[in-house]
């Protein structure tokens, strides 16, 4: 996607997919193991970083609504091809608190909205108040009244799928929301049914869709692997443009390529991996992680996505 300056920051973060790119494409694909308090340096869309690393690897117990700051997430890193399926919330919102998480939920149904930090690739937009409830389940009745929507198309699927989604940032403002294990919405999408998703304004985030039957993969540093759709709605450090895509870099640095298919389409754009990794359309893989404008880019307006489950083509 050509999200003038800092799309979607997912992939630029975690390695480089979709909503980020000449948006700012996140990395958040790219990882490498780095120790604790190691100072981290790596190119984002030819601007250099430096952090220091926090993260000491995932734990094993099941993450408590308010998961604590997740991993500094470490850039341009190839990720432990092995895959350690870790449990998921099956709840389709969280209750993640804080002092500054007490509003109750607006008319839309949508929280509050955060105040953005950072700029960038290190760019947080809204993230709800509470924490992710800036992505709602609503009815295809409601579609037409909210501007930012995604509709999970299962027409292509032949059991239930689950569709977890997450904020690029934690409740932290870290750029660590995949590393997530219980989720803003998660959502099952029966075989050839729809479901429909409304999601704020100046929103970064990602889903992945799988069979429900199957624990949600994740590499050894706790990432959720899949064919990732990322998206990135009325991004106001960049002029409100949206923007998204479907990216396979995640699962490609884990080794791990066996995942359903994906199709994003909004506008006339469309961003497609079939199922394992078959066939890619305007979509990323790890040899396009350093190349921006890969997906949909779309200016101030609203946006109708339509992602279609277990793509094959």
């Amino acid at each position: 996607m050509q999200f003038k300056n800092s799309l979607l920051l997912l992939t630029a973060l975690t390695a480089g997919s979709a909503v980020a790119r000449a948006h700012g494409h996140e990395r958040r694909h790219q990882h490498q193991a780095r120790a604790v308090g190691d100072v981290v340096t790596a190119v984002i869309d030819g601007k250099v970083a430096t952090w220091v690393n926090t993260y000491g690897g995932p734990t094993q117990a099941p993450a408590a609504p308010a998961a604590t700051a997740a991993p500094a997430v470490q850039n341009d890193v190839v990720a432990d091809a092995s895959v350690t399926p870790l449990p998921t919330s099956t709840a389709v919102t969280t209750t993640t608190t804080s002092a500054t998480t007490t509003s109750t939920a607006f008319p839309t149904g949508f929280g509050g909205q955060t105040q953005p930090t950072g700029t960038g690739d290190t760019f947080c937009g809204n993230q709800g108040i509470p924490y992710g409830s800036n992505i709602i389940q609503i009815t295809e009745d409601d579609v037409s009244t909210y501007d930012y929507t995604i509709t999970l198309d299962g027409s292509a699927v032949t059991e239930d799928y689950q569709v977890v989604f997450w904020n690029k940032c934690d409740s932290n403002d870290q750029l660590t929301g995949w590393y997530a294990t219980t989720f803003p919405l998660t959502v099952t999408v029966s075989a050839g049914s729809t479901s429909y998703i409304a999601v704020d304004t100046n929103s970064q985030g990602g889903f992945v869709a799988l069979p429900a039957s199957q624990d949600i993969p994740r590499n050894s540093l706790g990432s959720i692997l899949g064919f990732w759709g990322e998206f990135d709605f009325a991004d106001s450090n960049n002029a409100n443009w949206s923007g998204f895509d479907v990216s396979a870099i995640q699962a490609q640095n884990a080794g791990q390529t066996d995942f359903p298919g994906l199709k994003m389409e909004a506008n006339g754009v469309v961003s497609s991996i079939t199922t394992n990794l078959g066939a890619v359309d305007n979509a990323y893989t790890a040899d396009e992680a350093a190349i921006g404008g890969i997906g949909g880019n779309l200016p101030s307006g609203p946006v109708a996505l339509t992602a279609t489950l277990g793509f094959s083509g």
